[in-house]
């Protein structure tokens, strides 16, 4: 279950790709949509489900996908596409997600203020189906964030442990 909250024609990307890549055996991650003057980006983060993915299975999914989006067509314009993995710092956008990343470090940005403060980092405590609780390094307080504020959410990989 997808819980942050997608572009509208990211969303719609999603929706048309997603059991096309699990059938493949790979995870949609996320997929990001920027719109451009002349040119948007289409961007889509696959990953194994058992972590780990490669170049060619980048490359191989790039071809699939590309050939997909020339059919379904949900994209009006020109843009170019991207095939990529999630990278260290992933991006967490679905429940199992966060939950997978309990007890570890994550980074949150929020649609409105919560006080002065929009960014959050640091470790996830719990988990439900409204939202999440960390205790917030920048603040030294325990934060709870509902999942419709979420504007977007990464493990945060602490590279000085």
């Amino acid at each position: 279950m997808r819980v942050v909250q997608l572009h509208p024609v990211a969303r719609k990307v999603a929706d048309l790709l997603e059991a096309h890549i699990e059938r493949a055996g790979y995870e949609l991650v996320t997929v990001e949509y920027r719109k451009g003057a002349r040119r948007s980006l289409l961007r889509l983060l696959v990953d194994r489900p058992e972590g780990g993915i490669g170049l060619d299975d980048l490359e191989r999914l790039s071809r699939v996908v590309g050939d997909l989006l020339d059919v379904y067509d949900p994209i009006e314009g020109s843009y170019n596409l991207e095939v990529a993995s999630p990278g260290i710092n992933r991006p967490l956008s679905k429940l199992n997600h966060f939950e997978s990343f309990r007890g570890r470090r994550i980074r949150v940005r929020t649609r409105r203020p919560a006080g002065a403060q929009k960014v959050f980092k640091g470790t996830l405590i719990a988990i439900s189906d409204q939202g999440i609780e960390l205790d917030d390094e920048i603040s030294g307080r325990r934060q709870q964030i509902e999942f419709d504020e979420l504007e977007e959410a990464n493990y945060e990989h602490d590279f000085d442990s």
